[in-house]
């Protein structure tokens, strides 16, 4: 083959490789571009819910919206299976949810396995969600149930059937919040920084993992806790490794429920960081 041939194939295979980037089956941006479902990637649907059986067509202005492999894509509970929560757009799993209020970012609590903001008279919550006082923390809905094709009015749209603040340029929302079907909502994923239940793992020495968080390990009856500004009792926790004991407080570490072992506690109560409230 002379080189001039050489050269082609070449071109056409360089070519051939931006385009196999463009088109990876894990990964499908679609913006002003036609919304193809060329090597059988996802597709969403009118309302911008991952839909693996919406019909293939051009002319979408779902501008910046990826979809990655990985959890399925929700915008509510009802649209994963039974155990799983929506959080943060990803049906996830009970082992995945929270426990306990300290697995949580800022001053959320943990909310029915869900991170949720908290809250009182002096303290509202993020656009769409209202305050159960009695409660401290943003459960309620303060306008009747949206749906993904409307009903919010201008610079809101609906996510988990509420009407929240429409996410900025790129995505962007304010701190505490994170984009999600093109609103913005509280960021309900739990932090997790070790996993091996029972032992020190990731910790730091004196400290023992439960439920994938690290927590200082006492001896009933004796001072450990008392110094600690929040975490000053020390308190008897069960797991499926034994029950151990460590540093807590009267709001922390509740024995009462567990969403994440199919522990509820009876309606119209809701677990809240382990207590029924």
């Amino acid at each position: 083959m002379n080189s001039l041939g050489s050269k082609n194939n070449m071109s056409h295979l360089s070519a051939f490789s931006h385009l196999s980037a463009f088109f990876n089956p894990k990964r499908l941006i679609v913006g002003p571009l036609l919304a193809v479902g060329l090597y059988g990637c996802p597709i969403y649907s009118d309302d911008n819910v991952y839909d693996p059986n919406a019909p293939i067509y051009a002319g979408r202005q779902d501008v910046n919206v990826v979809v990655d492999s990985g959890p399925a894509i929700c915008r509510s509970n009802a649209q994963c299976t039974s155990g799983q929560k929506c959080i943060n757009g990803a049906c996830t799993a009970p082992s995945e949810q929270c426990f306990d209020a300290t697995q949580c970012k800022g001053k959320s609590q943990c909310v029915e396995g869900v991170c949720i903001p908290t809250c009182d008279a002096d303290r509202p919550c993020p656009t769409g969600y209202g305050c159960d006082l009695g409660k401290g923390v943003c459960t309620v809905n303060p306008t009747a149930p949206c749906a993904a094709s409307g009903g919010c009015a201008s610079g809101t749209t609906c996510v988990s059937d509420r009407c929240v603040a429409n996410c900025g340029s790129g995505g962007s929302c304010a701190d505490g919040l994170v984009c999600v079907g093109g609103g913005c909502i509280p960021d309900e994923k739990p932090v997790f920084v070790c996993g091996a239940d029972g032992t020190t793992d990731q910790c730091a020495s004196g400290s023992i993992c439960l439920h994938r968080s690290c927590y200082i390990s006492c001896v009933q009856g004796s001072d450990t806790c008392k110094s600690a500004d929040k975490f000053n009792q020390c308190k008897g926790v069960t797991t499926a490794s034994g029950t151990f004991s460590v540093c807590g407080s009267d709001t922390n570490l509740g024995s009462q429920c567990d969403v994440t072992q199919g522990k509820n506690c009876a309606s119209p109560q809701v677990c809240i960081d382990g207590f029924c409230r």
